[in-house]
């Protein structure tokens, strides 16, 4: 059993394999926007799986019924400066990111980490009055663990 998840860059698009459970898989596949859920059989999508996670060590893919089917539309959008006037941006409100990638609370506690530092050089008048300086979009280290 695989126990972490495995992203697949195939030209026919993106593909994911995520081991939930000893029982349960969760696969994503990009498929065109506004794509018919019913024009994909069961069959369709284990071929288009098994094509899409090949690769030096491919998933053990275990076929069967498919028990939820959906197109569920992915989008990537980071606000800049993450700041509307006086109102300070943070989490989904900011940016947001595909689910796949689990990273929404993690971005969200950064953004609060980082607006406290900005809060608490505000309030202790080290503030140099740029109050965009506080909270801007940047990079996000990669945490590993």
């Amino acid at each position: 059993m695989c126990e972490e998840l495995i992203y697949s860059n195939h030209e026919r698009g993106f593909a994911l394999f995520s081991q939930r459970s000893p029982w349960v898989q969760r696969y994503y596949l990009q498929v065109a926007p506004g794509e018919d859920i019913g024009e994909w059989s069961d069959a369709r999508i284990w071929h288009e799986l098994q094509a899409r996670l090949q690769g030096e060590d491919p998933p053990q893919l275990v076929e069967g019924v498919i028990t939820q089917k959906g197109v569920t539309p992915m989008r990537s959008f980071v606000t800049e400066p993450m700041q509307h006037g006086r109102l300070f941006l943070a989490g989904d409100a900011a940016h947001i990111v595909p689910p796949t990638g689990a990273k929404g609370m993690n971005l969200a506690l950064a953004d609060v980490v980082r607006a406290g530092g900005g809060y608490r050089a505000l309030l202790s008048r080290s503030f140099d009055g740029d109050a965009r300086r506080i909270f801007r979009a940047r990079p996000q280290p990669r945490l590993e663990g």
